[in-house]
């Protein structure tokens, strides 16, 4: 008979506690603990185009949105809309994707629609060839934009071919059969060896893209289009260690030097190869 009173006195302790904890519990506010969504930083719209670039006979909406100068971390992207498909978004998280005004006038007329940051190519003149979608990128302090290229895959919806972080874009061609593209990119921007006439060496770099199949470098094409438009060749990669030497007029005239072969030749040219 002692210890009764001792335990209705606990269960009560424990009642009056649970309740004074629901009845505070109930009227006090506490924060939205949910997971909050994640915040992105503005972006602006650039352009955006309608164009049926995989012969469906739907034209393909295509969004290109840029961040705004005062955001931070927030990459161009691209958007493309294809019918009856989920929505392709694409990041440039290399750099932000520039126009193609520094372009040859030749390279932007062959563009298949009026846009400034959207290149479209096709691989023919026939109403049915295929189109390549190509975007480059600004580049940032010492380094070349980005180079991305994209084509319809099989079933019409957008798929990439090749995608270089680093990769200066030169020409486009056609080939021969039509059943594809030749890309003519330089990987790197060369130091200046001088402020005219000499710097390193960067050959050009030849790649093949034919259907929706990833690009292929060729190594002789390579060779023979740096031959042809640039300097000799001492390799298909770009080599610090070699100069390329203008000495005359025109690509036949360009020579590849060490450093040591090219100041020695400099002490004897000084005119040729001003330093300021």
């Amino acid at each position: 008979m002692t210890q009764a009173p001792k335990i209705s006195i606990r269960l009560l302790r424990y009642w009056i506690i649970a309740n004074f904890w629901i009845l505070f519990v109930s009227g006090y506010n506490f924060p939205n603990c949910s997971a909050a969504p994640v915040k992105t930083a503005p972006n602006r719209l650039v352009e955006q185009i309608d164009f049926d670039w995989n012969h469906s006979g739907k034209p393909t909406r295509f969004v290109l949105s840029s961040q705004l100068e005062d955001s931070e971390g927030a990459p161009d992207t691209l958007t493309i809309h294809t019918p009856g498909m989920k929505p392709v978004v694409l990041s440039n998280r290399d750099d932000t994707w520039g126009s193609f005004a520094r372009f040859t006038p030749k390279l932007k007329s062959n563009n298949m629609v009026a846009s400034k940051r959207l290149l479209f190519i096709a691989s023919g003149h026939n109403s049915m060839a295929r189109i390549y979608l190509i975007l480059v990128g600004n580049g940032y302090g010492c380094c070349v934009g980005s180079l991305t290229v994209l084509t319809p895959d099989k079933n019409g919806a957008p798929h990439t071919v090749f995608h270089q972080s680093e990769h200066l874009l030169i020409d486009i061609r056609p080939l021969e059969d039509a059943s594809g593209i030749e890309l003519i990119a330089q990987s790197s921007m060369s130091e200046a060896w001088a402020t005219i006439n000499a710097e390193s060496y960067d050959p050009y770099r030849v790649y093949i893209l034919t259907a929706d199949n990833p690009a292929r470098y060729d190594l002789q094409l390579s060779k023979a289009y740096t031959i042809a438009h640039y300097c000799q060749w001492v390799g298909p990669d770009y080599n610090e260690k070699f100069g390329a030497i203008q000495i005359g007029d025109g690509p036949s005239n360009c020579r590849t030097m060490t450093r040591e072969q090219f100041e020695t030749y400099a002490a004897k040219h000084p005119k040729q190869f001003p330093q300021e």
